[in-house]
């Protein structure tokens, strides 16, 4: 066990009954592998989410960004100063509100997530799920969506 990992929770008992303990042990393992993963490169899981959301979305304006994910104003202007600073985003004024900043994945950014970030992602996800069954783990995804998206 890593010395930043915790303690998975008890196998019985009523933490090991508890579905928001649960998933926020999964949260956590899944973050931790993440940034372990992402080290390496010299980034962040958050930094990995703005370059998703900017592959999905993108161009977006940094509070867009930041607003869809949970990300503060000013941790948000450095993350796109790492990002800007990697060559992975470019920033531009919005045309639309010129005291704003348009975010936009450049093409070295797109070949990163697709030849480097993904595949680490994927790891980090696959070392997670490895013990659930293909079936389980579309239930577990469908299951989630709806707890978090309400879909």
């Amino acid at each position: 066990m890593d010395g930043d990992a915790h303690p998975p929770a008890p196998v019985d008992g009523p933490l090991a009954a508890s579905t928001c303990w649960l998933l926020g042990d999964a949260a956590r393992e899944v973050a931790q592998g993440m940034e372990k993963a992402l080290k390496g490169e010299a980034l962040r899981r958050r930094e990995y989410g703005v370059l998703v959301v900017l592959e999905t979305d993108g161009p977006l304006s940094q509070q867009e960004i930041g607003r869809r994910l949970a990300i503060d104003r000013s941790t948000m202007v450095h993350v796109v100063d790492v990002l800007e600073g990697r060559g992975l985003v470019a920033r531009t004024r919005d045309r639309a509100d010129r005291r704003a900043y348009s975010i936009a994945l450049t093409g070295r950014g797109r070949a990163f997530l697709a030849d480097v970030l993904h595949p680490a992602a994927a790891a980090v996800q696959d070392r997670l799920m490895e013990r659930l069954s293909r079936e389980d783990r579309t239930r577990l995804n469908r299951i989630l969506a709806q707890l978090v998206m309400g879909a």
